[in-house]
């Protein structure tokens, strides 16, 4: 994450899901163990997924605090197979 820029950039890596993913998108803000909806959604789903996005000075305050997580979804897993 460049701080000055506040430009958030990613490389995304995954394997072993149970079919192609469907969707992935950066979801937030959300206390750990909780949900939130997508507010970055990723262009490409084949793995590696690398991409970046500017973030607005809140959502450059919420990734700092941990606010953010990565979900891929597939059609077996519509709410998201792997989350991190």
């Amino acid at each position: 994450f460049d701080t000055t820029k506040k430009k958030l950039s990613w490389n995304v890596k995954y394997s072993g899901l149970s079919g192609p993913a469907s969707g992935a998108h950066i979801h937030g803000p959300a206390a750990k163990g909780e949900n939130a909806d997508p507010v970055i959604p990723f262009k490409k789903l084949k793995s590696p997924i690398k991409g970046s996005a500017t973030l607005t000075d809140a959502q450059a305050t919420d990734l700092g605090a941990g606010k953010y997580y990565v979900n891929i979804h597939t059609a077996a897993n519509p709410d998201g197979e792997i989350r991190g």
